[in-house]
């Protein structure tokens, strides 16, 4: 997770200054206009949408499974820009690819694979299961669901975009642990959410929130530095360190008849970030904002908000075959903090007391999703149905017509075409009688 400045020139992760990072590549553009162009065809959705109830965000999960016997298939994927133009090509999009089925209405299962953006290869599998509360047919103005999921990783070794070696890292995805073991990390994820609906059809929206963790079973950062150690007959002393992660976002999201759009914060603290910053809060320490890490015989502190936190905006189109279509764009918040990445030096660059070297985590700048689901086996569960009764009332109420406006509008027009033309005989009888009254002379 860090490098010397010569690594660091052959990385797309390099500092190239204030113009470079928000540099947008023409890739970049190309792929935004294509978003434009499907969001423009939210139209062609239909007036018989049918709505799936995994109405879930880009990162945010909701608290509704897919439906008894729904069976999904889900393909996305994304694609990004480092901040700065080291890098002007963007990597292909290989896609995410999973398949999701409703054991009951409160119970579905889900299995993927996930590829690595950057690396341009199989990143890890997963298995997944999430359960909610029996009254998931309806819509509730208060749902929850815990979500179990373990993750296998398909690599040994990951570029963390700072230092190569066999070892956990930073990219597009995040932090992502490498390790040949079954399985390497289990995670458990909370979610609850809110239904304005429920209040009025006058209140599309939906409020989302998500509190995760996501544990290691073994780290090669570990097993190096454990390596490191006996190499140096225990003179060398490297505390054992935990990775594992702290998954939490918030997001909003409008629901319209056939299109839905939504924002969402969604951020990856290490838990070992969070315990820190309390304990030094607590016992009012200087330093609590930044948490030490051994890796790779060096030593380094990472701030708190050198976490990726990144802000999420999209749209989801609904189909009446129930295909949904999902895109949108990510921004990264977070940024670099203290010393650059290298070598400490005390005039320089200038590190915490025991620090041997600055970091930079590397996360990308911008990042542009996309998805697609389509139901292989589908039946809309009542919830969506009520749903849609709802936002077709609001739409209906939008477009209220003023009936005694409407039915009197031909009454008053008659009585002004009537007026008009009594008026326009009056003038024609006056210009007969003046004419009459010239003869007469």
């Amino acid at each position: 997770m860090t490098c010397d400045k010569k690594i660091l020139a052959q990385e797309p992760g390099g500092h190239m200054g204030f113009m470079g990072r928000f540099a947008v590549p023409l890739e970049l553009a190309r792929a935004l206009l294509s978003l434009m162009l499907v969001l423009a065809l939210a139209q062609v959705a239909g007036a018989q949408t049918l709505r799936s109830r995994q109405d879930g965000l880009s990162a945010t999960v909701s608290s509704s499974t897919a439906g008894a016997g729904n069976l999904h298939f889900t393909m996305y994927g994304r694609t990004f820009l480092w901040d700065n133009a080291a890098n002007q090509k963007i990597p292909p999009v290989l896609p995410h690819l999973e398949l999701n089925y409703g054991l009951t209405d409160y119970l579905d299962v889900a299995a993927g694979l996930n590829a690595i953006s950057y690396v341009l290869q199989p990143g890890y599998m997963y298995a997944r299961a999430k359960v909610t509360t029996p009254d998931n047919k309806s819509i509730r103005f208060l749902g929850f669901s815990q979500t179990v999921e373990a993750k296998k990783i398909m690599m040994d070794f990951f570029p963390s975009n700072g230092f190569r070696v066999k070892t956990e890292g930073f990219g597009p995805e995040g932090f992502i642990l490498g390790n040949g073991g079954t399985i390497n990390t289990w995670k458990f994820t909370t979610a609850a959410d809110l239904e304005l609906i429920r209040l009025s059809s006058w209140l599309p929206f939906k409020l989302y929130a998500n509190l995760g963790w996501e544990g290691e079973f073994a780290s090669y950062i570990n097993e190096d530095n454990a390596a490191r150690e006996k190499e140096s007959k225990n003179k060398l002393k490297i505390p054992e360190q935990d990775f594992s992660l702290v998954p939490m976002s918030l997001g909003v999201e409008l629901k319209t008849f056939n299109t839905d759009f939504f924002a969402e914060v969604e951020a990856q603290p290490f838990a070992a970030q969070i315990g820190h910053k309390i304990r030094a809060d607590l016992r009012g320490d200087a330093g609590g904002e930044y948490t030490r890490f051994h890796v790779a015989g060096k030593t380094f502190d990472v701030h708190f908000m050198e976490t990726p936190l990144y802000v999420n905006s999209g749209a989801k189109l609904k189909y009446k075959n129930g295909l949904e279509l999902q895109g949108g764009l990510s921004w990264l918040l977070s940024s670099d903090r203290g010393p650059e990445l290298g070598p400490c030096n005390a005039v320089s660059n200038r590190c915490l007391d025991g620090a041997s070297d600055g970091y930079s985590p590397f996360f990308p700048q911008w990042k542009v999703f996309w998805l697609v689901r389509y139901p292989f086996w589908f039946s809309q569960p009542s919830s969506e149905l009520y749903r849609s009764f709802l936002l077709k009332r609001y739409a209906d109420k939008r477009k209220k017509v003023d009936l005694e406006s409407t039915l009197g509008k031909p009454a008053a027009d008659a009585e002004e075409l009537d007026a008009s033309e009594r008026k326009k005989r009056l003038e024609e009888r006056r210009k007969e009688a003046d004419g009459k009254a010239v003869d007469l002379n």
